[in-house]
């Protein structure tokens, strides 16, 4: 817990301490970690493969172009209500695939997502295929453009959500969701209404996701049709399975890093091939680390190693 705390705080002085440049960065690496988290809840506490981060990512971005703008709303109410969007959506994305398992729940929120970007696609108050651009989001009357505020708000909503699932997993429904996990059947045998908390997962993840999109409108400034899109999907996914599905610290290590990367592809030459490494990544892990580099950390081997250095030190020291 300390050293969590003593990590938040670092990350709340970091804006305040670099260039405009490495902050502006720093705050969508934020906004990815946030939607990273949201497949460690989904996929890795309670083993549901989900496609539609992306839907209601995009959709979170519009709405709070629409609150906003359109309604005049300060983004301190108004990015409730955009996670109160995110979360109604991601309800109904739960029922519509209660069921549906496996590849063809996997397909059927991708499905979602192909649904929502058509209808956003051929809406004229939304802009159309061009989107919307030139609005400003204000939060208690401060514009979001400055990349401070929106670091701090972003990580704001991170610490929230890590401390929602914190909370989950030693409470009665992180333990349901950890029993559908494992085998949906039992869960059921022992009285654990799975309907029920796959409906309850969805929500939470669709509200955070939603608030990771609204947050996007702020950092780009412009909402079209691509933030629906697959290459989105593909590279939440992939820092969700490198940093580990059931790894909150191993997501948010990858989300940094790949995000870095994929910023910085321009000056290595190499921006055509960066879904080329993501897949490849993905690839990899699959084959070699399936529980990702968070559950390389509690290997078994790791361990072992970590204690005997740790009885080197002890002796040493005596």
């Amino acid at each position: 817990m300390i050293v969590a705390v003593v990590l938040v705080a670092a990350a709340a002085i970091f804006p305040a301490l670099s260039d405009y440049s490495t902050t502006y960065l720093f705050a969508y690496i934020l906004i990815i970690a946030l939607l990273g988290l949201s497949l460690h809840l989904l996929m890795g506490l309670m083993g549901v493969f989900s496609l539609g981060q992306a839907a209601l990512f995009g959709t979170g971005a519009y709405a709070a172009v629409v609150v906003t703008e359109d309604l005049g709303l300060d983004g301190a109410i108004g990015f409730v209500l955009v996670a109160a969007v995110g979360a109604v959506l991601g309800l109904l994305m739960g029922a519509v695939t209660l069921r549906v398992t496996d590849l063809y729940l996997a397909l059927t929120t991708l499905a979602v997502g192909y649904i929502f970007e058509n209808v956003v696609r051929n809406s004229d108050w939304l802009g159309g295929p061009q989107g919307r651009s030139g609005f400003s989001i204000m939060f208690f009357g401060r514009s979001l453009d400055d990349p401070r505020l929106l670091c701090w708000i972003g990580l704001g909503a991170l610490t929230l959500f890590l401390a929602v699932i914190a909370s989950m997993r030693r409470s009665k429904i992180g333990r349901a969701f950890m029993a559908t996990r494992e085998s949906p059947m039992a869960a059921r045998s022992i009285g654990v209404d799975a309907r029920r908390y796959k409906l309850l997962g969805f929500t939470i993840a669709g509200a955070f996701s939603a608030v990771a999109g609204g947050l996007y409108s702020a950092w780009s400034l412009v909402v079209d049709p691509s933030v629906y899109s697959i290459d989105l999907t593909l590279s939440v996914l992939a820092i969700a399975i490198v940093g580990g599905l059931r790894s909150a610290p191993g997501i948010l290590v990858v989300a940094a890093a790949l995000t870095y990367f994929r910023n910085s592809a321009g000056d290595f030459g190499v921006s055509d091939y960066v879904l080329l490494v993501y897949g490849s990544l993905i690839v990899l892990s699959l084959r070699f680390l399936p529980l990702g580099l968070g559950g390389l950390a509690s290997s078994p081997a790791v361990v072992r190693l970590v204690g005997r250095s740790g009885r080197r030190g002890r002796g040493g020291a005596a």
